[in-house]
């Protein structure tokens, strides 16, 4: 009992030290961040091999995980159908980086994976609570920098805060976008969205909680982030759906269905009649990207071009990972290789992995969609969850950090939910 219980302390230290710095990957410590956990997760591995010779696993954790860890071995195993390409720019500076970040994100799924499985319910509520702070912190920098800007104060780190694509009638009003520490709104929004689902779950007053909701919004509202805007919004219309799905199924509506649609009927209004500048950024941001005027909208139509144009078996396997590094290597122009990445997890996964790559994403997507789904209804950890997997399917579409810190963060957070609801449940 005794060598259990250390193996138990130090993956949970292990857990709430990588819940605090998790997030960080967003930001321009990333290489640090990346780096100090490779040490760390390599050490409490080893260290809990010699504690434990057994380890146990929750089927739900172990089958997603499995899944997504497969899509990268598929990319992996594509470099050996596109050697021919690779040179040693490559070697050098693209796959010795991606590698060790997919060992390290290996390592820390393993971890994960393992203190899930032995964890109690109040020690993954604590973890719930670990994760808000950090968000907190987040949301806390982001207003301060707000007030920086209002009175001229630089914020304490250099951030791409810059108002590019933005109607001259904002940009008059307000200087630069809220980062946060983060190294760019598109970077921060995600953890906007998993702060305000965090939120909900871990607080309970109702003031308090809706003072930290306001406070999220509003660093939401000034990053400017066409990204989050979208987010937010599928995600509201989701719940709602999700929501309403559930009073019926009960055979009774209750008073936040009626608010959710009298709220976004207003919402429409307000945006119709009060938020025209609002309304002109948003249609200016999108217009440009689907016209390809942007230099990111002509990327993608390159790199979807050259997609189309691949061999048999590098549509099934992908060209390899690390690939959009070197895109050069296979045809694209360089006057069109603007971007290493295409800001979008499922067309670069079709581009390292193919369509078997591809394929065990959207597997590995499925999986925790579809325990959200069935135990929605009856627990709210497990509605969390289900919150948190979706907000993942969507951010999915603008940002391409599938192998990173702060992903298996999110991951971590979504199966210590839904691993929270199934151990209530089970009691009750």
């Amino acid at each position: 009992m005794f060598w259990k219980m250390t193996q138990y302390r130090l993956l949970s230290i292990f857990m709430f030290l990588f819940l605090i710095v998790g997030p960080l990957s967003t930001t321009q410590w990333n290489k640090v961040v990346i780096v100090s956990i490779f040490l760390l997760a390599s050490m409490v591995i080893f260290l809990s091999s010699l504690l434990s010779k057994k380890n146990r696993f929750w089927s739900l954790a172990l089958y997603s995980s499995l899944c997504y860890v497969a899509a990268f071995v598929i990319a992996l195993f594509a470099i050996l159908l596109t050697r021919e390409h690779l040179t040693g720019e490559y070697i050098d500076s693209v796959i010795i980086g991606r590698l060790f970040t997919f060992i390290t994100v290996l390592m820390m799924v393993y971890l994960v994976n393992i203190w899930l499985a032995s964890s109690d319910a109040k020690q993954l509520e604590k973890a719930l609570r670990v994760a808000f702070f950090i968000l907190l912190v987040f949301v806390l920098l982001g207003i301060l920098q707000f007030i920086g800007n209002l009175v001229g104060v630089p914020f304490f780190i250099e951030t791409r805060d810059w108002m590019h694509g933005v109607p001259s009638a904002i940009r008059s009003v307000v200087p630069k976008r809220l980062t946060s520490i983060a190294e760019e709104p598109n970077f921060l929004s995600p953890l906007l969205i998993e702060y305000l689902i965090i939120t909900g779950l871990v607080i309970g007053g109702r003031n308090i909680k809706y003072t930290l909701y306001a406070l999220g919004l509003f660093v939401v509202l000034f990053s400017f982030s066409g990204g989050v805007y979208i987010n937010l919004l599928l995600l509201i219309f989701v719940y709602g759906i999700l929501s309403l799905f559930r009073s019926l199924m009960k055979g009774v509506l209750k008073g936040h269905d009626f608010v959710f649609i009298f709220g976004m009927f207003l919402c429409f209004v307000f945006i119709i009649f009060v938020g025209d500048v609002l309304l002109e950024f948003l249609y200016y941001k999108v217009q440009g990207e689907a016209a390809g005027q942007s230099s990111r909208g002509q990327f993608l139509v390159s790199l979807i071009q050259l997609i189309a144009n691949s061999g048999f078996s590098q549509l099934i396997f992908g060209h390899g990972m690390g690939t959009m590094g070197v895109l050069t290597e296979f045809g694209l122009p360089k006057e069109d290789f603007i971007f290493s990445i295409s800001n979008n997890f499922y067309l670069d996964m079709l581009w390292e992995g193919g369509f078997v790559g591809l394929s065990f994403i959207i597997i590995f997507f499925a999986l925790l969609l579809y325990h959200g789904l069935k135990g929605y209804m009856n627990d709210r950890y497990v509605e969390a969850g289900l919150l948190l997997t979706i907000h993942m399917v969507i951010t999915s579409l603008y940002r391409s950090e599938y192998l990173s810190t702060h992903f298996i963060w999110v991951l971590s957070l979504i199966l210590v939910c839904y691993r929270l609801g199934h151990i209530k449940v089970k009691k009750s």
